[in-house]
């Protein structure tokens, strides 16, 4: 299963040792742990990024975090598959006009998503991709864009776990 990765995912996988007194964080936490030591480690899961995200993790403003944030999201999967939203890096894929569409109406129905749309575009269009994992709760209250599924480390573990059983 290819899973796409939000950039709070890489800033997740980094802090995966930090306890924060905080229910939403720990339960991405321990998700997070079960996903990196069951399915991704044995391949039932890849973690893909792509340009958008790096474009994300290079923004952040402090510079030792920065770099940690960059060696965490390259160690990850790579996928050039970059949809051009702006901003936008080479390859770049062209929206479709019913995909112009699907976005424009997710993001007026959900205006608060319009920060998030070049991460939907790069995942949801992608046809390597079946998953966008992410720990962004009114992102995944989506459940679904295209044919992509959108999903908290909660759902995904048991998604994994369904499809074990």
């Amino acid at each position: 299963m290819n899973v796409f990765v939000d950039t709070c995912i890489v800033n997740r996988l980094l802090d995966l040792e930090e306890s924060r007194p905080d229910d939403k964080w720990e339960e991405d936490r321990k998700y997070l742990m079960k996903l990196q030591g069951g399915p991704v480690a044995s391949g039932m899961i890849t973690l893909f990024i792509n340009p958008s995200v790096m474009l994300q993790v290079k923004a952040t403003k402090e510079p030792e975090r920065r770099k940690a944030l960059t060696v965490k999201a390259e160690s990850l999967k790579f996928t050039e598959f970059n949809m051009t939203v702006f901003p936008f890096h080479f390859p770049v894929h062209f929206l479709s006009d019913a995909q112009t569409a699907e976005l424009e109406l997710l993001c007026a129905e959900h205006p608060g998503l319009r920060r998030d749309e070049k991460i939907l575009a790069d995942s949801a269009f992608n046809k390597d991709i079946d998953v966008l994992l992410t720990t962004d709760r009114l992102l995944a209250q989506l459940r679904q864009l295209g044919k992509v599924r959108i999903m908290l480390p909660k759902e995904l573990w048991e998604y994994c776990q369904l499809r074990e059983g």
